[in-house]
């Protein structure tokens, strides 16, 4: 499963190795680089390029030339994938006290439940892939 210390790990080492916010390497090296097979490898970067954190083009032979994006030195600056899915989680855990204590007084604390349901909209539309 690809979960966001997968996602991070790859973020982290094309951003933090690219100054020139260009990132090129050969396919076959992507257990040495990243740690992972090449078709995890190219699975996250596809998904990448979806959310608007790259473009990416990739040439015969193998060889993968990256663009980072300001989007994913902000992601990567704001803690990555690994603080979308914290808060995430506290948002959901937010919500299911929220609900929880809303039983005996429910028209109350619609507000509240309101703002919560917020935040969790906002932490997945960061998840949305971006239209081509």
């Amino acid at each position: 499963m690809i979960d966001f210390r997968i996602k991070d790990r790859i973020l982290n080492k094309i951003v933090n190795e690219s100054p020139e916010m260009t990132f090129g390497f050969d396919s076959e090296d992507s257990q040495k680089i990243f740690g992972y097979n090449a078709e995890l490898v190219r699975s996250v970067l596809d998904y990448f390029e979806d959310i608007g954190l790259i473009d990416q083009d990739k040439f015969l032979g193998g060889e993968i030339m990256l663009e980072i994006l300001i989007p994913a030195h902000d992601l990567v600056s704001h803690g990555g994938f690994t603080a979308k899915e914290e808060l995430l989680t506290k948002n959901i855990q937010n919500l299911l006290l929220e609900i929880e204590s809303l039983k005996p007084i429910l028209p109350e604390k619609v507000e509240t439940i309101t703002s919560i349901l917020s935040g969790i909209a906002q932490g997945l539309a960061a998840f949305k892939p971006r239209k081509k």
